[in-house]
């Protein structure tokens, strides 16, 4: 049995797992909305510590969630959502903003419309048409080592996505001019690193660690969400067709900023309540834009609807919580924060991706993301993400290529420098599952920012 600190089940979160007393009474039965009664009654019991059957992997999930991360209410959660969606490019005029009154009325004015009614309603009444269903995508997935990527292969996938970066340019750009678009169109860019995941799928992580040079952040990070979400969704069982559409509307999620002024998008700096509901407009705007996408899955439009919202209600556009939120935008908004945190932007240099991880953990449990999500995640690329540089405890420096399920810190890493940071030569680099290896282990985690050359070097 692992040993919970009742003061770390915060009312308004949903029960992911079954908790007990120490004895093996149950206390709490898993899908429980937690609420101050409940706390209450524990209390008044004398019960501060409550128990979760042990479990390998939940065990070790539980030591990062008890770790000393940073106190998140002290950052300040909105101005961490502030920032994560005020930082894009140019924005464009579109006959949709024509009537909508700027600030708090405006916003009003999007929340009494008729798609949003139509969405929640399919919601409300969707019956788990949103879980896993059918044959895993992940179970398709094959991997192949780093000695078996080719200077050619890596060069024509680092192609790949650059172009993709230009076609995910284009359809947002026409979107935003009302041009009429074919869904088959986004599909067809989604498809293509669908296909990349079933031959090689830590490449994915890989050409996601990407990021913008000049300043023009949106079109790289839809693209590299959208990586990043087929890898959360097929980690979590999804089939093919159900990891496409989230694909595609994670690749749509933020295509209504494109109608946020680039002034407000570009501030540095804390958003003023006016300002605030600008930037909460988008999810909305959006899904006016992706009407003009013919034969559009809906499950993309729950996509750019809900990506904001939060398991505990205190996301947006509606503020719902955990019961009444889509798990394809579930997926999305995680995918969406990692990107955020882990690209460098105006007002801030990116975080490396162990501290982003950690964030995310924290985030799951204070009740902000679904914590069965960010686990799959986790499962996906352990707590130093694939593509990571890391430290060994030898001195050796390596980069991670692979997770080891639920072995959360000790991924498989290629080792491709010694202890004076030289780098190895082709013959001498190796591999070392640090499972497997109980001498050595992560004592550092250096920053991404690395020349993609040298990223997809190993």
């Amino acid at each position: 049995m692992v040993p919970i600190p009742l003061s770390s089940l915060k009312p308004g979160i949903m029960t992911e797992k079954e908790y007990f007393t120490q004895d093996g009474e149950l206390l709490l039965s898993r899908g429980v909305m937690l609420t101050h009664q409940h706390v209450d009654a524990l209390l008044r019991r004398k019960i501060d510590i409550v128990y979760m059957r042990d479990n390998e992997g939940d065990n070790e999930l539980q030591k990062i969630l008890n770790a000393d991360f940073v106190n998140l209410d002290d950052l300040g959660i909105d101005d961490l959502q502030n920032n994560i969606e005020s930082d894009y490019c140019a924005g464009v005029k579109n006959p949709i903003l024509a009537g909508i009154l700027p600030g708090r009325e405006g916003f009003e004015q999007l929340l009494a419309g008729k798609k949003l009614m139509e969405l929640d309603k399919i919601i409300q009444d969707s019956g788990g048409s949103d879980v896993p269903a059918g044959i895993s995508l992940k179970s398709r997935s094959k991997e192949i080592t780093a000695k078996e990527r080719t200077s050619e292969y890596k060069a024509q996938q680092l192609s790949t996505y650059e172009e993709s970066v230009d076609r995910t340019k284009r359809i947002m750009n026409g979107l935003a001019s009302g041009v009429n678009i074919s869904a088959s169109s986004i599909q067809s860019l989604v498809e293509r690193f669908i296909d990349t995941y079933l031959t090689d799928r830590n490449m994915l992580l890989n050409l996601s660690s990407i990021k913008a040079e000049d300043g023009d952040y949106l079109y790289h990070h839809s693209l590299n969400v959208c990586i990043i979400a087929i890898n959360i969704a097929a980690a979590s069982g999804f089939s093919e067709q159900q990891v496409i559409e989230i694909g595609m509307g994670s690749l749509m999620h933020d295509v209504g900023m494109l109608l946020i002024p680039k002034t407000l998008r570009m501030k540095n700096g804390r958003l003023d309540e006016s300002e605030l509901f600008e930037i909460q407009k988008h999810p909305m705007l959006g899904l006016h834009l992706l009407e003009k996408v013919t034969h559009l899955p809906i499950g993309v439009s729950f996509v750019a609807y809900q990506t904001h919202e939060r398991e505990n209600g205190r996301g947006y556009p509606k503020q719902r919580g955990c019961r009444f939120i889509n798990n394809y935008a579930k997926v999305t908004a995680v995918a969406d924060i990692f990107e955020a945190l882990s690209s460098p932007r105006v007002y801030r240099e990116q975080n490396i991706p162990y501290k982003t991880m950690e964030i995310l953990v924290k985030m799951a449990r204070q009740g902000l993301l679904s914590s069965n999500f960010v686990k799959a995640f986790l499962e996906y690329t352990s707590l130093f993400p694939v593509g990571s540089v890391v430290e060994l405890s030898n001195g050796y420096i390596a980069r991670v290529v692979k997770a080891n399920g639920n072995s959360f810190a000790k991924p498989v890493v290629c080792v491709f420098a010694d202890v004076s940071g030289m780098k190895l030569d082709d013959d001498e680099v190796y591999e070392e599952d640090l499972a497997k290896n109980t001498v050595t282990q992560i004592v550092r985690a250096y920053s991404s920012a690395i020349r993609t050359d040298i990223m997809l070097g190993f």
